[in-house]
């Protein structure tokens, strides 16, 4: 049985994403899954009071197949200097091999999305042969924080040496990142388009924040971070005034200019599973990002939830996005923002338009997406049998 290791970017729990979509499609097809979270360190505990709770060296079970380990506390300071993360990554290593020993698992591939695990290869337990897939889903150099630039390009490009699959999630990864690995696959991100059609069922009821809010609704999933533009949902909340701003997510940046609009909800991160029903009461579904290093490399899973929900879609000028034009309402200022939103609103029930966006989510489901991850590491095994 195939046992996966998989370093991920994102906690299990939070956000879900790629690596939770895979990782749980895998496991429904009998692989088993350690779902590493990312660490946390002494600096961002003490920052941060509600990390200090967190479970630090468990491995727990999350499912049938599936488990998810919370690594020990990290020294931070790891993505300036190398000696500190191969010291974290030693720490981790050791955490695992304990964890993993006491439920008699045995590694047999590492999937990771993180540059810095390229120091914490080489203390696995991998199997002669066991390729490495590096799934890169973002531009790690781009992320701000207490990041060295040179140090972290420096383990991704060893990482892509390193790794026997080497995939990315977006076109402009790919222009970035293909010198590192000549064999590098595109595979976009996608949707779980059964779950989110389920925003179309007329028995679904709206959630109790959701339901009271004046019409129309104008919403948003994901990260309140420093990448929201929270220009562009100002303006189309000025130019709206009798409508609703919903921002579903968790908030790690300064929202005051938001909170302070009477039609601006934040109402904090809600569970995967109460996502849909938070789709069927918007009217038109916006991803408002600003245009910058980061989200140039980025493609929204949002986008695909949003098509699979039947939605609207109004969107900065994302690259990723742009090929969805004229299905997705394109906007490059908060002016044009918030024009694109009110001109979606007036066409949000056209019938040919809601067949348009159902029909593109299901060319972008997650099914599709793993099942060509899963061929390239089938491949790579042909060339490298596992001893």
């Amino acid at each position: 049985m195939e046992t996966i290791l998989c370093v991920a970017a994102a906690d299990w729990a939070g956000m879900w994403a790629r690596a939770q979509q895979f990782m749980t499609i895998f496991a429904e097809q009998g692989s088993r899954v350690v779902y590493v979270d990312p660490p946390v360190t002494v600096l961002s505990a003490f920052k941060n009071p509600a990390l200090r709770g967190r479970p630090a060296g468990v491995l727990r079970r999350a499912g049938e197949n599936l488990f998810v380990y919370s690594p020990p506390v990290f020294l931070p300071f790891g993505s300036m200097y190398r000696l500190v993360n191969r010291l974290n990554q030693r720490r981790l290593a050791a955490g695992l091999a304990g964890a993993l020993g006491q439920e008699g698992l045995k590694p047999t591939l590492c999937w990771t999305y993180l540059p810095n695990s390229v120091d914490l290869l080489p203390h696995l337990p991998l199997p002669g042969g066991a390729p490495v897939v590096y799934d890169c889903a973002d531009e790690h150099t781009a992320f701000p924080g207490l990041i060295n630039k040179k140090v972290v390009a420096q383990m991704e490009a060893e990482l892509f040496r390193r790794a026997g699959v080497s995939l990315v999630s977006a076109e402009e990864l790919y222009r970035r990142k293909k010198s590192l690995a000549p064999g590098l696959i595109l595979v976009p991100n996608g949707a779980d388009t059964a779950h989110f059609a389920r925003a179309l069922d007329p028995s679904l009821p709206l959630p109790a924040d959701l339901a009271p809010l004046p019409r129309p609704v104008i919403g948003y999933v994901g990260a309140v971070s420093g990448w929201l533009d929270q220009e562009m949902v100002a303006a189309a909340a000025r130019a709206l005034p009798g409508g609703s701003f919903v921002l579903v997510g968790p908030v790690d940046t300064d929202v005051s200019a938001l909170a302070s609009l009477p039609n601006v909800h934040l109402l904090g991160r809600r569970d995967y599973r109460e996502l849909p029903a938070y789709l069927k009461g918007f009217d038109v579904a916006t991803i408002p990002f600003k245009i910058n290093e980061l989200t140039r490399g980025v493609n929204p899973v949002k986008l695909y939830e949003y098509l699979a929900a039947g939605l609207p879609v109004v969107s900065a000028g994302l690259p990723e996005v742009l090929p969805f034009a004229p299905l997705v309402e394109i906007a490059e200022t908060p002016a044009a923002f918030a024009k694109a939103v009110a001109a979606a609103v007036r066409r949000k029930d056209n019938p040919a338009d809601l067949s348009a966006r159902l029909e593109t989510a299901r060319r972008h489901a997650w099914d599709a997406r793993a099942a060509v991850a899963s061929e390239a590491v089938d491949r790579a095994r042909k060339i490298s049998p596992v001893r």
